[in-house]
């Protein structure tokens, strides 16, 4: 079978002294893209391969058997999904698409859709056998709009384990040293309660300055720009990071940590490597935690909306809402990974993951 991909990207092609921001746009406007595209192409086999959006729709027609869209929170009041729907059309294959996830401040699925969005979900609810969507709320959403043939699946990335699942063994806190961790500045403004949102997320920073914590970045400019070290915008970076803890960090403090522990990775594999290293990964970035847990470390996201409360709960991971989290404590934090409900849960769900890849007409790998 011959795929043509759309949405996420598994991977991104790189110039050499290429501008960070530059990469960043390749992937999306997150890194964490990749892990969603790298899931779902990990459990499905195919003959040939390609996402080169440059491509004549008509050409894609000729050379492709199927359309498989890695989606992602696509439902959002400000995303206009008109371009896709179009590609879609004039490309006129049948679709797969798995990880479509809306994207709230509350639970209400009345959300208002661009009219471009609005049209991709038709176009899709025709095309595709059934739209696996990222939990019971963008189910509920679609459900909203007369688009019943959906599956709740989670999110690809969880599944790329393969049959061997997800493998958490926690040890005692007191063997804890190394720590990553991962927030989410840029969205404060819709998450369930914005004033509470902006604490926890300065209280993440704090907590990691003072346990030396490297922070990963996946769409936060700054901090991407920061991590990217050679670029011109270093100190405008600097500058905007210590004015966000200011009163909570000294500034002197914040340049030390931000010069040798901010970090962000365009390459999956490179991802993969070090994230191992770490004992304990938490935040408010899902994808920064799905990948500690791939690789067997502990990890509990902080959720902040639907598109990553929905998701957790769905499939068993490790979280915690802001409107439940009073202050960052990384003990407690760690005190609230429970592993066993987590690969219990996987062993559920992996083998209907798999029923719902073969439904979509896709060859899932042994």
């Amino acid at each position: 079978m011959n795929i043509f991909l759309l949405g996420a990207t598994p991977s991104i092609s790189a110039e050499l002294g290429e501008d960070p921001l530059s990469k960043l746009a390749k992937t999306g406007g997150n890194t964490g893209n990749q892990l969603i595209a790298r899931g779902l192409l990990d459990r499905i086999v195919y003959d040939d391969i390609s996402w080169d959006h440059r491509v004549d729709p008509k050409v894609v027609h000729e050379r492709f058997d199927m359309i498989v869209v890695a989606a992602a929170n696509f439902l959002f009041p400000k995303f206009d999904l008109g371009g896709m729907a179009d590609y879609i059309e004039r490309a006129d294959l049948p679709v797969a698409i798995v990880g479509l996830g809306a994207q709230s401040s509350n639970y209400d699925p009345n959300i208002t859709l661009m009219p471009g969005t609005e049209r991709f979900v038709k176009v899709i609810a025709e095309r595709a056998v059934s739209i696996g969507v990222r939990g019971p709320y963008t189910q509920q959403v679609l459900a909203h709009r007369g688009v019943h043939n959906v599956m709740v699946t989670g999110c690809p990335s969880y599944y790329m384990g393969g049959p061997g699942g997800i493998s958490i063994k926690p040890r005692p806190f007191e063997e804890i040293k190394r720590i990553s961790i991962n927030a989410s500045r840029d969205v404060i403004a819709h998450s369930f309660d914005k004033d509470k949102m902006r604490a926890l997320v300065q209280d993440i920073y704090s907590t990691g300055i003072a346990w030396k914590a490297d922070f990963i970045a996946q769409s936060e400019q700054s901090e991407i720009r920061l991590a990217d070290k050679p670029t011109k915008d270093v100190e405008e970076s600097m500058k905007e990071l210590s004015s966000f803890l200011a009163g909570n960090v000294p500034e002197a403090d914040v340049r030390s940590w931000a010069a040798d522990h901010v970090r962000v990775f365009f390459d999956v594999d490179d991802w993969f490597s070090t994230i191992r290293t770490y004992d304990f990964v938490f935040g408010s970035r899902f994808h920064g935690c799905m990948i500690a847990l791939q690789r067997g470390v502990p990890a509990i996201v902080i959720c902040h909306d639907t598109r990553t409360e929905d998701m957790c709960r769905f499939l068993g991971m490790p979280y915690v809402s802001i409107v439940d989290l009073k202050r960052i404590n990384v003990g407690e934090l760690y005190g609230m990974v429970d592993a066993p409900t987590l690969n219990a849960r996987y062993a559920e769900l992996y083998p209907i993951y798999c029923n719902f890849l073969k439904l979509n007409r896709l060859v899932v790998k042994p």
